[in-house]
């Protein structure tokens, strides 16, 4: 026979008969259960609210409130209640009645003793298993909601993909970045990188294929308003049955960082810098002027036809290019040292205009060809207008000058429902395909004169405008130099100034 193990459980038995109540209390007692009893309704009710038993017995005929009166009740106070209902008619409607108004079970006299001593067990043991269910999963969604508000508040975007690569769940960060959940659902996570070679889900894969379950990684992201970010990338795969094949994306915006490893680049950078031009001043500019002076003295001295007049040519150029880089060193250390944009709404059509007359009205460049496509209409940018216009003189007569001053330029603007694009396209000798990275390296360059500092200023001015750059060059065909320029985030500085 079972018997209650560990706890006491304890049972209401509620019958008017007071010697089957007391024949059967006993029974229950020498198996182990704690049994409280009743003779009447009422006093069934009254005392199931003072012990809350783990079960109820209640005789269906009963004076002043049946069996069935007294289950309704106590379902009033315990929806929970495990009550059996007990009838001596045992007709299908009684069945039916008790257990519509919530009986787990019911039984009819007369009963073996052993039998309800059976049920009692079973009932309450199945009942406990019930309620642990519950408050397991009671316990579950509070815990699922913890961790949905500690993801909800995490500075970094966090996105849950499916065995096919496509976006199942954003927390508010990476909706910030990227959209609804509506919108981003079900596309595939590659639509957050702009650059179509890459496939950051054959990446995951590829990880995962080769024995690790964690994957990490920078990429560059597009943000729903055409922005550009560098991102750290750490996917991990779910181990759940129900979630097999899912991995969860957490991005880490690395703007910020990589903006201060940028700029401690660039001091180690303007320092060493700094410290070369003062030792360039000291040690050559003296060495330079002696050299300068004394060859163009000797440069009237010999004979204008004579070979040495040629040698002394040479010295005299070099002396000059020497100090034209010097003070192109100069002037790039002065100008990082005290550049300060000043935005303001201006005209990118007036800009291109007037970088265009500084690149051509020296005559400089006459035998180039230039055109230039603007749209109608077009919208006013927050940026300084001056060093934009710096900005696009340096890439004019940088094209002009890979053309040897002879060929086409072509100057079109575009909008993106993102960027104003302005595209610098030229006929010239176009950029070998390794050396495409390091055109914006400061002091870079393949000419034969200048520091190469040009195409450096270029790409700081552009990223002071929350813009980027991107060089299509094929070798003897030319080159197109795209700037991109950020509509959104120039129209929301503007609106914060404003305000």
């Amino acid at each position: 026979m079972e018997e209650p193990v560990g706890k006491k459980w304890k049972i209401l038995l509620a019958d008017d008969n007071r010697d089957v109540n007391e024949a059967v209390k006993e029974t229950l007692v020498e198996y182990g259960f704690d049994v409280v009893q009743a003779f009447d309704g009422e006093e069934a009710f009254d005392l199931y609210c003072r012990e809350k038993p783990d079960l109820a017995f209640l005789d269906y005929l009963m004076p002043k409130m049946d069996g069935i009166d007294v289950l309704e009740e106590i379902r009033t106070v315990d929806p929970d209640a495990l009550v059996v209902l007990i009838t001596g008619e045992g007709t299908e409607e009684i069945a039916v009645k008790a257990m519509k108004a919530g009986a787990a079970d019911y039984i009819t006299k007369p009963f073996s003793v052993p039998y309800l001593v059976h049920i009692a067990n079973k009932l309450i043991r199945d009942h406990e298993m019930h309620l642990d269910n519950i408050r397991l999963k009671t316990r579950g969604d509070a815990y699922k909601d913890y961790l949905v508000t500690i993801t909800e508040t995490m500075g970094e975007a966090v996105l849950t993909i499916d065995a096919k690569g496509t976006i199942q769940f954003m927390n508010s960060m990476a909706r910030k970045l990227w959209g609804t959940l509506e919108e981003m659902k079900n596309k595939p996570v590659d639509v957050l990188i702009p650059d179509p070679s890459v496939d950051v889900f054959t990446d995951i894969r590829g990880a995962y294929s080769n024995g690790s379950d964690y994957f990490q990684n920078e990429y560059a992201f597009r943000k729903a308003d055409g922005g550009i970010f560098s991102g750290l990338l750490s996917a991990s795969f779910l181990k759940s049955e129900k979630y097999a094949g899912s991995i969860v994306l957490v991005i880490r915006d690395l703007t910020d960082i990589e903006m201060m490893r940028r700029q401690v680049i660039n001091a180690e950078k303007l320092a060493s810098l700094g410290k070369v031009v003062e030792g360039v001043a000291h040690e050559i500019r003296n060495s330079l002027t002696s050299l300068g002076g004394f060859s163009r003295r000797l440069s009237k001295s010999v004979g204008a036809e004579s070979a040495e007049k040629v040698y002394v040519d040479y010295i005299i150029d070099d002396v000059k290019r020497l100090e034209t880089m010097i003070m192109d060193i100069e002037e790039y250390v002065n100008y990082t040292k005290i550049h300060r944009p000043n935005f303001s709404m201006t005209n990118i059509e007036d800009i291109v205009d007037e970088a265009l007359i500084k690149t051509f009205g020296s005559g400089k460049f006459s035998q180039v060809a230039y055109e230039v496509g603007v749209p109608q209409g077009l919208e006013e940018i927050y940026a300084d207008h001056d060093y934009l216009v710096e900005a696009f003189w340096h890439l004019f007569v940088n094209a002009c000058e890979s053309m040897d001053g002879k060929g086409s330029l072509t100057v079109n603007v575009s909008l993106h429902p993102h960027y104003i694009i302005v595209d610098v396209v030229d006929t010239g000798k176009g950029i070998p395909s390794e050396e495409i990275k390091d055109i914006f390296n400061p002091f870079y360059t393949s000419k034969a004169r200048g520091a190469g500092l040009g195409l450096s200023k270029v790409y700081m001015i552009i990223e002071e405008h929350g813009g980027f750059i991107t060089v299509n060059s094929s070798v003897n065909k030319g080159t197109r130099m795209r700037v991109f320029l950020s509509r959104k985030r120039m129209l929301k500085v503007h609106g914060a100034q404003d305000a």
